[in-house]
């Protein structure tokens, strides 16, 4: 095989944090998979400097790209324009193509097209609306391009009631900034990969929120995800030995995976996060289209529980991205 596969990744700012470094850890164990697969394989940064990009793939020439391009410049909305890249070169990569990566990265657009499409989600209000607030209900301040949980905390999250509170994020950019009603109850991690015959939703995760105390926010915000000193960090568990989920609910959540795939035009590997209310009720909070692959991450684990290795995982990302 002479063309090489490229993986792509954002350039780390220059005192990178934790979620940040992350993706080297991605990179190491997609490259040693598809060298296990046969690829020579090389790697490249990208940059807002997409004039870079574009002159470093055409002398390389890939067979294909492995994109792991998560922000650039740490900023969540440039995220789709690496994938604009390849698209224009008619270059498979891997993952989520244009369109749906860039729907799933705005999660307004994703619950417009969620709600269009018949899949719940909960309701949610821009930053100018915030008047339409129910003082009986709780809600949370989302940001509308970050993953990682990037801007969301326990602090997050607010009483319809609390006028001081609204007051304060009223001024807050509805391009950046969208609220969305909180769903107490149990949260779910689900992921899916492409699979011979079309996606496989693999084992369900949960997370478990252990002894937080009474009035204490339940979300796996970005202190439980990196902050490894934090009570939410090791307080917060992923378990996949799942109790008291009715078959109904079960069957229910792989249907609304499965949908989100198909008609959102997904590829490669999604998560879909779940919260489900105290009356059993599912709703999707977020489309995560290429999640995070290392080792400690949801998306792994999941697989990992299905019994496949990494060089299945990325086997298959790579044969979907053919397709």
């Amino acid at each position: 095989m002479s063309q090489p596969a490229l993986i792509l990744y954002n350039r780390l700012s220059k005192h990178p944090t934790d979620d940040e470094l992350d993706v080297l850890d991605q990179v190491a164990i997609v490259k040693k998979a598809l060298k296990e697969l046969g690829y020579p394989v090389t790697t490249g940064q990208v940059d807002l400097n997409l004039q870079k990009t574009l002159d470093q793939i055409k002398k390389i020439n890939p067979c294909f790209i492995f994109n792991l391009v998560e922000t650039l410049i740490n900023r969540g909305e440039f995220v789709y324009f690496p994938a604009a890249i390849y698209h224009s070169l008619n270059i498979p990569f891997s993952g989520s193509p244009l369109i749906p990566l860039f729907f799933a990265a705005n999660k307004v657009r994703a619950k417009i097209e969620m709600k269009r499409l018949g899949v719940p989600t909960p309701p949610w209000f821009e930053m100018d609306a915030l008047h339409l607030l129910d003082a009986g209900k709780k809600y949370i301040l989302k940001p509308i391009w970050e993953e990682g949980s990037l801007g969301l905390d326990e602090d997050s999250v607010f009483d319809g009631k609390d006028k001081e509170f609204i007051q304060n994020i009223a001024n807050k950019s509805k391009e950046y900034y969208f609220v969305e009603e909180f769903v107490e109850g149990r949260e779910f991690n689900i992921s899916i990969l492409a699979g011979p015959k079309g996606p496989e939703v693999l084992p369900f995760a949960e997370m478990n929120f252990i002894d937080f105390p009474e009035g204490k926010p339940k979300i796996m915000g970005y202190t439980a995800k990196w902050k490894e000193e934090s009570f939410e960090y090791l307080n917060t568990r992923r378990t996949f030995e799942i109790e008291g989920l009715s078959r109904p609910v079960y069957k229910k959540m792989v249907s609304i995976c499965k949908k989100c795939w198909n008609r959102l035009g997904l590829k490669g590997y999604v998560r879909l996060d779940f919260r489900i209310d105290l009356q059993g009720n599912p709703y999707v909070i977020d489309i995560n289209a290429n999640p995070c692959l290392s080792e400690s991450g949801g998306f792994m684990a999941a697989s990992g529980r299905a019994g496949l290795t990494a060089r299945d995982v990325v086997r298959r990302i790579v044969e979907n991205a053919f397709s």
